[in-house]
């Protein structure tokens, strides 16, 4: 009897493991995205493939729970402003897209699946093919073919992860005049409790980088976007390190430029990102780091005049994205690097300097600095 019981015990684990196992919205689905919903906020860097200057913007993705299967994404852009919307549903080991909408600002997109392949997005090896036409009321249109295959399982910051690769060919007409193909080619990481960690998307003129850096809850999201001055970047300057030190800006505080404005004219280091990191590690004092691991952010405002200030740091994070505080030596430290570097370069917009958001992201690892972004 005793030997009949550990063998039902044995299966009925055993049985356990392999639900959980098979339990893929643990992968798509950020963790605690329940009815309220995680907003997942990524660094989007753009290599061009014709040698120019890396560009880097950011975007949000908000992912709700609607039912105990279907589930909906939206994202928005750097501006906060709703770009699309999704929905999806969870079967066995697939995503299977239920509603689309991209949105513009005049226009609305609608997508219809005229073959019924819906499947986004898959967590098995065998391929699985998703086709959309989206389409407006004036005969424009983007018909979307898209190939999905798992590749692999892994590990991403002790956590299980799995790396999926897609190709894509996206077609869009105006009518009889115009006609555009695009080739895509991406690899994607989904870690467990994460969703959508990074991704590197491979076009005919771009390498387009995307890099999970915060999470946040959706009331978070709602007062981080709906501040008085409409500005991704805003800094309140009676809440930053240096709030008792002046900085001269050339237009009033609502027409500082965001930190992507300026196209190949944007704000920056001089020298670029491999000079700014060799000026860092010359003034580094690793014993003041304090063995940190995490995200640790500064924000604040180059002016035209190439001079930085009004330093904050309030997007700080672990490496399992909950937020984090740093240590005040450590935030001290590498603030006073940064405010004293003086080789920044101001933003140039219709050929005239100007003021602007800008943001350096430490990436710390036991008492090291392992990168610097953007």
């Amino acid at each position: 009897m005793n030997q009949k019981l550990l063998l039902f015990f044995l299966c009925f684990v055993f049985y356990s493991c392999n639900k959980t196992s098979d339990r893929i919205e643990i992968f798509f689905i950020p963790q605690g995205a329940g009815n309220n919903g995680i907003v997942n906020k990524y660094y989007i860097n753009i290599y061009p493939k014709n040698q120019q200057s890396k560009k880097t913007i950011l975007d949000y993705s908000l992912i709700e729970k609607i039912n105990d299967s279907i589930y909906s994404k939206k994202a928005f852009s750097p501006s906060f402003q709703l770009q699309s919307y999704k929905q999806f549903k969870i079967e066995e080991r697939e995503i299977i897209e239920t509603n689309y909408k991209r949105y513009y600002l005049e226009d609305t997109l609608v997508a219809f699946y005229p073959n019924n392949e819906t499947t986004y997005l898959t967590f098995k090896k065998d391929t699985v093919h998703y086709r959309t036409s989206l389409k407006n009321k004036d005969s424009l249109s983007r018909n979307i073919h898209q190939s999905s295959t798992m590749v692999k399982d892994t590990i991403i910051q002790n956590k299980p992860a799995k790396i999926v690769e897609q190709n894509t060919t996206n077609i869009t007409t105006f009518g009889k005049i115009f006609s555009d193909t695009l080739q895509l080619s991406s690899r994607s990481i989904y870690v467990q409790d994460l969703g959508l960690y990074s991704s590197t998307l491979i076009t005919d003129k771009d390498v387009i980088e995307r890099i999970l850096v915060e999470q946040l809850l959706p009331s978070e999201f709602e007062k981080l976007s709906n501040h008085t001055i409409k500005r991704v970047g805003y800094i309140d300057f009676d809440k930053t390190i240096d709030k008792d030190k002046e900085l001269a800006i050339c237009l009033p505080h609502k027409l500082i430029a965001d930190y992507y404005n300026g196209r190949n004219d944007r704000a920056g280091f001089i020298g670029g990102k491999g000079k700014l990191k060799k000026l860092v590690y010359s003034k580094l004092d690793t014993n003041k780091l304090n063995n940190e691991s995490g995200y640790l952010t500064f924000r604040f405002v180059i002016n035209c005049n190439g001079i930085a200030g009004k330093f904050i740091t309030d997007e700080s994070a672990d490496f399992d994205y909950n937020k984090k505080q740093f240590s005040k030596e450590t935030i001290a430290h590498l603030y006073d690097i940064l405010s004293h570097v003086k080789q920044w370069k101001p933003v140039i917009i219709r050929n005239k300097n100007r003021d602007s958001y800008f943001y350096i992201t430490f990436i710390l690892k036991n008492g090291e600095i392992q990168d610097i972004l953007p």
